[in-house]
């Protein structure tokens, strides 16, 4: 288990370490795993594996964001949530809220789909951040954070 692997166990959250550029922060293993491969299809590669289940609150987010962005090798973040029972506007509070809290040096594309998604992806244009960029599909979002890891711009 290499640094990051272990201070994401720390923090309750399952994290695998890949080759890639483009950081994924997921909810439920199966969007996640998903998440790589829309990436590896718009042309770019994965450099983690981070599911953080039901709980993507402003803590769990920024220990994420956290762990993520302490990984040299990551150029731009891909947080894909599906709300079923997570709620999307918790999930953009809590993406607010850790951009508050972290000096994030990387592109970040959210994508949100499910509970309260609208409401979500309006809490995030309401409070731009320089570093944060929303994307409405998967496939689209994917290709943004590509896009941005290999030097485009928002």
């Amino acid at each position: 288990m290499n640094e990051q692997e272990r201070k994401a166990k720390e923090h309750g959250l399952n994290l695998i370490k890949l080759e890639g550029d483009v950081g994924i922060i997921g909810n439920g293993a199966g969007l996640v795993m998903s998440t790589l491969d829309v990436v590896k299809d718009a042309g770019g590669s994965a450099a983690n594996f981070l599911d953080v289940g039901g709980g993507a609150n402003a803590e769990v987010l920024s220990n994420s964001l956290q762990i993520i962005t302490e990984n040299p090798e990551v150029k731009s973040i891909f947080i894909n949530i599906f709300g079923g029972i997570t709620r999307c506007d918790l999930v953009a509070e809590g993406i607010i809220d850790a951009l508050g809290r972290l000096d994030v040096k990387v592109p970040i594309v959210v994508r949100l789909d499910g509970t309260n998604a609208e409401q979500g992806r309006k809490m995030l244009a309401d409070a731009p951040h320089p570093m944060l960029v929303t994307a409405e599909t998967m496939l689209g979002a994917a290709e943004k954070a590509v896009e941005l890891a290999h030097g485009g711009t928002r």
